[in-house]
């Protein structure tokens, strides 16, 4: 999460000076949100009963890029023409990138043409599982999506990788103070 608030950041002064616009609240906050919209479907996936220990099932509303990123894109242009869809195109594709290296197991990104999850580069290994071989694209088929997370998976994941100095955590944390201070030069 604090890479994504750390991204929406990034891409809002980004596109404030690409596109000679003034870095308002709203669009920084918008950068923020839309860099945070596609894991609303993990709310709505704990609430349906979803747990942590799961999550891969939470990608299943807003996690497909060739459906999501045009129509999104789209919308923010009628909301605040080309600087807006460009912050929304951005920080969405940052995010399903995020959701792809790392933690979880990929993203549809070629939904609806394949029901594959790719995930790519790094993926986070449990160290009481047997490990994946080293990969530079995990292709995931949807079938076996149950059994690689009980082989696998790790339940838990958020307490062993966000609650530890993990790398993968620790990435996270320095994108966001690197965007704050970057946030701060510039208004400041």
């Amino acid at each position: 999460m604090l890479l994504d608030i750390g991204v929406g950041i990034l891409t809002a002064i980004g596109v404030s000076e690409f596109f000679s616009v003034p870095l308002t609240v709203s669009l920084l906050f918008a950068g923020i949100a839309f860099a945070l919209l596609p894991d609303i479907d993990f709310l709505y996936h704990l609430g349906t009963g979803g747990s942590t220990h799961n999550v891969y099932r939470h990608r299943e509303l807003l996690h497909y890029p060739l459906l999501f990123v045009p129509p999104g894109a789209f919308a923010a242009h009628m909301i605040g023409g080309a600087p807006w869809a460009v912050l929304f195109a951005v920080t969405v594709l940052a995010h399903f990138v995020h959701d792809s290296v790392g933690i979880g197991w990929g993203v549809r990104w070629f939904w609806p043409l394949s029901r594959d999850r790719y995930s790519f580069l790094y993926l986070y290994q449990p160290r009481h599982k047997k490990p994946l071989p080293r990969r530079l694209l995990y292709v995931w088929k949807d079938a076996d999506m149950a059994i690689l997370e009980e082989r696998h998976g790790d339940t838990d994941w958020l307490k062993n990788v966000y609650g530890s100095w993990h790398p993968y955590a620790i990435v996270e944390l320095a994108v966001f103070l690197v965007a704050v201070a970057i946030l701060m030069r510039v208004w400041l």
